[in-house]
């Protein structure tokens, strides 16, 4: 079982000047110790407008400055958005592929669409085909990564002609696809699709094997795959406590209550208004209190035994959600290195031992799903593009020209 971390983002009014610049040189730092603490992936959300709740709209810059900044972590969009009127599909894929060569062929790519109605209403999002939508794209910002030359799609929720969409990344043929997931069934969706599935924790152990073995029979037995090569992998996110004491790490939980309230805003049942309504001020009037713990906030014993649980299920990776509310940047540090160091080691060894059984395991699978690989249904002729004449052009500008209004270039040196 893997381990990741989950970075969202959030900040709580009151603001100041230096508020945001000091959020992002925050989790630049957290993403610099995750990696050198020997954590698998680090992943980082796309949302737009929701004051408070996420202040991060364009995460493949963060990503890009990850790069630079890490050596061995993998750097995950957990979620990039893919409906076309929110990201264009072809700048989709070259951000995706600019970043996998900057990162040395680390990046995973985890997509979604808008769920928030504060988004799909600003970006004209059709709400009840946003998934759709969102599963038409990835299979054509898949085709972009992959093709040489991308030969153009005439789709209903997006066309383009034929073009050779650069850079290429360095995975090949492309990053591993994952999906996120909202609720079980979407898990049976990523599974059919033949890529990984980003979803919240499940209640306990025996839920967790439950859908991790209907979530790997069904990638086996059903898969169709969307991309190029498959990804069986089924993460599930958790928030992430470590302290030596249970009453320390409870202490710290009460700062983060306000992770739930502001998602139930946004994601449920909230009334916005941009600019205006303060969050945090109504969540400190209010009595709210929800107890996010999937038995990973407490000591480090808890979060073994509890872990030791969730790898027995077969749980692929756990991605802790490490921020949120007014945890300071300091506790969020102490708890990743308290866990790298009690809890972390025993997992790494287990997996380091059952690498090479589970790529044999995988090979034969992909060999198995991957035949079933529908070839794309809209491929047309490469078309010649005839550039325009800009004889005109050099004359105007008085360019020294021959006899057929080409520039001289002797001369112009």
């Amino acid at each position: 079982m893997k381990f990741g971390i989950e970075l969202g983002f959030q900040l709580p009014r009151p603001w100041n000047e230096e508020s945001e610049s000091e959020l992002y040189d925050s989790r630049l730092k957290i993403a610099e110790l995750a990696d050198q603490l020997g954590f698998d992936s680090l992943w980082v959300e796309e949302h737009h407008f929701l004051e408070e709740y996420c202040h991060l709209s364009s995460p493949e810059v963060f990503l890009a400055a990850c790069t630079q900044r890490t050596k061995q972590i993998r750097l995950g969009f957990g979620v990039m958005l893919l409906p076309p009127m929110i990201n264009n599909p072809v700048r989709s894929a070259e951000k995706i592929s600019s970043i996998d060569l900057l990162a040395k062929g680390r990046v995973e790519l985890g997509v979604g669409s808008s769920s928030d109605r504060l988004g799909t209403s600003a970006w004209g999002l059709d709400w009840e085909q946003r998934q759709a939508i969102t599963e038409e794209v990835l299979g054509q910002v898949a085709r972009m990564m992959v093709e040489e030359p991308y030969r153009g799609y005439d789709g209903v929720n997006f066309s383009f002609d034929a073009r050779n969409i650069l850079p290429k990344p360095h995975q090949k043929p492309h990053p591993p696809l994952r999906m996120a997931c909202s609720h079980r069934e979407s898990i049976l969706k990523a599974a059919r699709l033949g890529i990984g599935a980003l979803s919240f924790g499940f209640a306990d152990s025996n839920t967790t094997k439950q859908w991790v073995e209907a979530y790997h029979d069904t990638l086996r037995r059903e898969a169709i795959p969307i991309g190029y090569s498959i990804n069986p992998n089924l993460s599930v996110l958790s928030r992430l406590i470590c302290c030596s004491s249970d009453s320390e790490a409870m202490q710290i939980q009460q700062k983060v209550h306000f992770w739930w309230y502001s998602f139930v805003h946004y994601f449920g049942h909230g009334s916005h208004k941009p600019g205006v309504t303060d969050l945090w001020d109504n969540y400190t009037k209010s009595d709210y209190n929800f107890e996010w713990d999937t038995g990973t906030i407490g000591t480090p014993e808890k979060i073994s035994a509890t872990l030791r649980d969730y790898e027995d299920a077969g749980l692929d990776q756990i991605v802790f959600s490490v921020e949120a509310g007014t945890i300071t940047h300091k506790e969020i540090c102490d708890s990743l290195e308290l866990f790298a160091t009690e809890v972390m080691p025993e997992f790494k060894k287990r997996e380091e031992q059952k690498n090479n059984l589970e790529e044999s395991f995988n090979r034969t699978l992909s060999r198995e799903v991957m035949a079933r690989k529908r070839d794309p249904h809209a491929i047309r002729d490469i078309p010649t593009v005839v550039m325009k004449d800009l004889r005109p052009w050099y004359s105007y500008m008085g360019f020294p020209l021959d006899e057929e209004g080409f520039p001289i270039l002797d001369e112009m040196r």
